[in-house]
């Protein structure tokens, strides 16, 4: 007889709780007639082995997969709230336990299937162009080479870096790097200032920052802390130019995208191609649209620099737009059956380097959305 797993769950939380009917009763021995369920009955039991598993719970509590959804729909408000607490937790564990063993138990086949299925977050790679037209990949393996005219450039920890000769020997030296769809890396430049890049980004800049101004050229999406000094710093894009002395921010500024500059700490001036400008405080954010009108607004920073720290973090964000998102992160294309899946509005935090499928399962939880996945292909659908 097939057990439900479900139903499973339900006669273990009763029994632990003591509410079993007579007839639970009998039914709980009959499902502890199976060795591994019966062995995970015990376990569950240990109040030692219990105590042990909250501790490892307790080790991720403070990143949720998404703890918490809202979707908006037909301008009707649907709340959906998952929370993640101790006795889900606990019911968690105990459904990872049986799903294990019953896979043991003759399910290879369908376990390699459902493996098949899953996209892996990004990681770090990207590739660097040396002045001499030289590329060179960026990954998990570490190096050292030495650029033109002196400059020594190192990849360790997840991390670039250079060290600049002698100033009159390297003027007008740059190098480039481009991250690729689903790829992500960290530079630390000449000047100290550190760049961590997004997917999908690209950064110009010279080896050793010379003159009376410090300038990079960008597109993509990048976090940056700037060293103070004395010389101001310009991060150029196709759109326009943002000045600062020392500061962190994030851009958001992918080729026809509407362009985001927000500010963490420091002040910053953002200033469009149009002469458009706007200064911005921390918890501020300059917005250019593509028509190109100029907004300034207060945001929740976290939700536009979240991804610097491993969390996504949106707030009655669309569906189309979390799905953009995360098609440069985990290097999917996205296809919608029905358009007006695009409006679904959610709000909640994701780890960024869990697999896609966390989110796409919770959405199918809620029943407003179920997915595919073909290949590097998101499918979906109502």
């Amino acid at each position: 007889m097939k057990l439900d797993l479900y139903r499973v769950v339900e006669l273990f939380r009763k029994s632990f709780s003591i509410s079993l009917s007579d007839r639970e009763k009998e039914e709980l021995d009959d499902v502890l007639q199976d060795d591994y369920l019966k062995e995970a009955y015990d376990q569950l039991s240990d109040e030692t082995f219990v105590l042990d598993k909250f501790r490892e719970f307790d080790i991720y509590e403070y990143r949720p997969a998404f703890n918490k959804l809202k979707v908006y729909r037909h301008h009707t408000l649907v709340r959906r709230w998952i929370t993640w607490s101790s006795s889900v937790a606990a019911v968690l564990m105990l459904v990872f336990v049986f799903v294990y063993h019953w896979e043991r138990q003759g399910k290879e086949q369908k376990l390699a299937e459902i493996t098949q299925h899953i996209v892996h977050p990004g990681s770090n790679a990207a590739i660097l162009k040396l002045t001499d037209g030289r590329t060179v990949e960026i990954g998990k393996q570490p190096l050292e080479l030495k650029e033109a005219k002196g400059s020594v450039v190192k990849y360790e920890n997840g991390r670039l870096s250079y060290s600049s000769g002698k100033e009159e020997a390297i003027k007008d030296v740059y190098n480039e790097l481009i991250v690729p769809i689903g790829g992500e890396c960290h530079v630390l430049l000449d000047d100290g200032t550190e760049v961590w890049l997004n997917a999908g980004s690209r950064l110009k800049y010279p080896v050793a920052f010379l003159g009376e101004k410090r300038k990079v050229i960008f597109s993509g999406e990048a976090f940056f802390e700037v060293k103070k000094d004395s010389r101001p710093f310009i991060v150029s894009m196709e759109t326009g130019d943002v000045t600062v002395l020392g500061t962190s921010f994030g851009i958001r500024a992918y080729p026809g995208e509407t362009d985001y500059t927000t500010l963490v700490t420091g002040k910053v001036c953002f200033q469009s191609k149009e002469n458009e400008s706007v200064i911005l405080s921390p918890g501020e954010q300059a917005v250019l649209h593509l028509a190109g009108r100029l907004e300034k607004r207060e945001v929740n920073v976290e939700e536009y620099v979240g991804w610097k720290d491993g969390l996504f973090v949106f707030r009655n964000e669309t569906l189309s737009e979390i799905m953009k998102i995360l098609g440069r992160w985990y290097g999917v294309n996205v296809i919608f059956l029905d358009d007006s899946l695009k409006e679904l509005e959610y709000t909640g935090n994701l780890e960024r380097y869990d697999s896609i499928n966390t989110f796409l399962q919770l959405l199918k939880r809620l029943k407003e959305v179920h997915y595919e996945i073909k290949g590097n292909t998101v499918v979906l659908y109502k």
